[in-house]
């Protein structure tokens, strides 16, 4: 595909691409509504921290979203609460895990790696609808990778954000 056919994300959705273990952070500005999926890796938390500061420009962060509870997609989180005190979605089959910040559950302390303890606010259900960058999303369960894990689909513009339910030379 050429890059004059490339498809291009709406305006009010920006991408950090990230390296190793620090999953990629999808950033919604919608004037005030603010919401970021994915928070990256732990040790990356103060970089996170920053790239969404300058891509804020003052504003707060409003919502974070958690496609699913591997320490690489949610290690940011705490940092981003201490923060701004953003509402945090995670995926609904996680909560009690959360709340009992059970490691071995939510599988950081099986693969040797860390998170600090977070909280949340909501749950993400397979077909709840949620407004992101002022466009509907459908919440859609992605068990496999993670048995957990959904992903977020606009059928509006067509956007998939799929966590790491989808890789590429992968299954």
């Amino acid at each position: 595909m050429s890059e004059a056919s490339m498809p291009t994300l709406p305006e009010t959705m920006r991408v950090f691409e990230r390296g190793w273990l620090s999953a990629n952070n999808i950033l919604f500005v919608d004037g005030d509504d603010t919401a970021l999926v994915d928070t990256g890796y732990v040790s990356h938390a103060p970089q996170t921290v920053a790239l969404v500061a300058s891509a804020l420009q003052g504003r707060p962060l409003a919502r974070i979203l958690n496609t699913h509870l591997h320490s690489d997609h949610c290690g940011g989180n705490a940092a981003l609460q201490a923060r701004w005190q953003p509402r945090t979605a995670i995926p609904a089959a996680e909560a009690a895990a959360v709340a009992a910040w059970d490691t071995e559950a939510l599988t950081s302390r099986p693969r040797g790696q860390q998170c600090v303890r977070f909280g949340f606010d909501s749950v993400l259900h397979d077909g709840d609808a949620v407004t992101l960058g002022g466009m509907e999303w459908r919440v859609v369960a992605a068990p496999g990778h993670d048995p957990h894990a959904v992903m977020l689909f606009a059928p509006g513009p067509r956007i998939l954000i799929s966590g790491d339910a989808l890789w590429e030379n992968g299954f």
